[in-house]
């Protein structure tokens, strides 16, 4: 996996290694001193900000720098090309509230109890040949991203969707979880619910709202000589389709005579209006920064939950939002940090949400809390240049979610998954069915063929390697449903 492509760092015509050859001792000094978050241990530094900002159901071909020239992403496009592009990243679950919450803890979902969205299986226990884990939260005793940051003195903040944890209940909210400042949406953005409540006028998202106090909170931050940890998870692009009406009409005229796959193509315009007014808001973040004068000194992170809802906008991946395909897995991921980040450097190594807290505590020079699990790994040093390749690992999903029975075939159309990436290799393992699915990513990046009886050797590592993982994690055993009432149905049934 992957190349990495770096312009050469150069300074008023002349190479940095060529100008540090020029330096006084005293200039040597300060520039060494400037150009890492831990260049000289032990010595004063200005420790940099972070903005994490997360899209919702916003997938690998959700933006135009990412290849889909239909959508308008400029300020994106233009983040994109002043740092990393990651065309290589998975998110760790292909639906919302579980992948925020590997997100966010640096853990597998087992270590959390948080598996997915909803119990779709409700009043079907009884179809399913498996006791089906119990749906959690994350609890507020566990060590957020944010709480190293909070630590070491920075202020924190979140506006957004937060969907880890019932945060109209007493004691899970998120400034429970340890951010100073905090405002809960999802379910609309017009006329939509906040926790706490806030004043949202007639004819404006929740969305540009949120934004706005994301600004005043990195103003008020800068002011107070605070480095500030932002947390930006937007609910653009998740459904209700709703947008500015101009803007609508606007791609509507844009767009008309392009085809488009799928069975909702009328939902496109409005998708690209949504994504419009998403990146809007991201390039007024971002001219905060540059307003603030603090653009230098803050690492940016841009990625999503999951991928995108419409077959649109995966990409050439198979599969979507739901799918344990790379369509519903693969999302962008693009880092800045002027001046440590390469401006247009790209690359396309394989790694995962689990790995983003320990990258950023890294980057800024923070400590790992000592009593929490990381699963994840940091990913600095690809991000700073200084190696092209990560280490060979397993990635992984546990994924024990079940939705639309289908009557007549007595058969789930979705179904438990376990997944790993090892290498080359992608295993889908489906326990309630008794098969697995391999692809070779090098070969077919796109899944389309599954080499499960070609490869009999391979299935029997991936399948002992992933099976090795989850008792490692202690994740929830199969255990048989006294109350299954099918007949016993395996793969070859079908």
């Amino acid at each position: 996996m992957g190349l990495f492509h770096r312009k050469e760092c150069k300074w008023e015509g002349v190479s940095v290694l060529e100008r540090y050859k020029r330096f006084t001792l005293i200039e040597l000094l300060v520039a060494i001193l400037s150009s890492g978050p831990m260049a000289i241990q032990g010595m004063p530094q200005q420790r940099p900000n972070v903005v994490f900002i997360l899209a919702d159901d916003l997938g690998i071909g959700g933006l135009n720098c990412y290849g889909t020239d239909w959508l308008e992403t400029p300020n994106i496009d233009r983040l994109c090309a002043a740092g990393l592009k990651c065309t290589g990243g998975l998110a760790p679950f292909p639906v919302c509230a579980p992948s925020r919450a590997v997100t966010l803890t640096g853990q597998y979902a087992p270590r959390t109890g948080l598996y997915r969205v909803a119990d779709r299986h409700a009043g079907l226990e009884d179809k399913i040949r498996f006791i089906v884990p119990a749906n959690g939260h994350v609890s507020p005793d566990i060590s957020l991203i944010n709480k190293p940051f909070k630590e070491a003195g920075y202020a924190t903040a979140m506006y957004g969707k937060w969907h880890i944890s019932p945060e109209k209940k007493q004691g899970m909210h998120p400034v429970d979880y340890g951010f100073d400042d905090a405002v809960v949406s999802a379910g609309r953005h017009y006329q939509a619910e906040t926790t706490p409540r806030v004043d949202i006028p007639e004819g404006i998202t929740v969305e540009e709202v949120l934004t706005d106090r994301a600004i005043n909170f990195m103003e008020n931050a800068v002011g107070k000589q605070h480095p500030f940890f932002l947390y930006m998870p937007y609910f653009w692009i998740h459904r209700p389709l709703e947008a500015d009406p101009r803007m609508v009409a606007y791609f509507e005229k844009k767009l008309q005579g392009r085809e488009f796959i799928g069975k909702h193509p009328q939902e496109i315009p409005i998708l690209a209006a949504m994504t419009r007014m998403l990146d809007t808001q991201i390039g007024r973040l971002l001219g905060t920064l540059d307003a603030l004068g603090v653009t230098e000194n803050t690492i940016v992170v841009f990625s999503s939950d999951n991928g995108s809802f419409n077959e649109n906008m995966v990409g050439p991946y198979r599969g979507k939002k739901g799918d344990t395909y790379d369509g519903g897995m693969r999302v962008p991921y693009i880092f800045k940090w002027p001046g440590h980040i390469g401006a247009g450097s790209t690359t396309d190594e394989r790694f995962m949400g689990v790995d983003l807290y320990p990258t950023l505590i890294s980057l800024a020079g923070l400590r790992k809390p000592d009593d929490h699990i990381l699963d994840g790994i940091d990913l600095s040093p690809l991000l700073l240049g200084t190696i092209d390749r990560l280490p060979q690992r397993e990635l992984y999903c546990f994924y024990p979610k079940y939705a639309q029975f289908n009557n007549k075939t007595q058969r789930w159309s979705a179904s438990w998954r376990n997944v790993i990436y090892q290498g080359n290799y992608k295993l889908i393992e489906y326990p309630e069915y008794e098969y697995e699915e391999i692809f070779n990513l090098a070969a077919d990046p796109f899944e389309k063929e599954d080499i499960v009886t070609k490869a009999p050797d391979t299935r029997n590592i991936l399948v002992e390697t992933l099976h090795r993982w989850l008792d490692e994690v202690k994740a929830p055993l199969l255990t048989p449903n006294p109350d299954y009432s099918l007949e016993d149905q395996t793969d070859e049934d079908f």
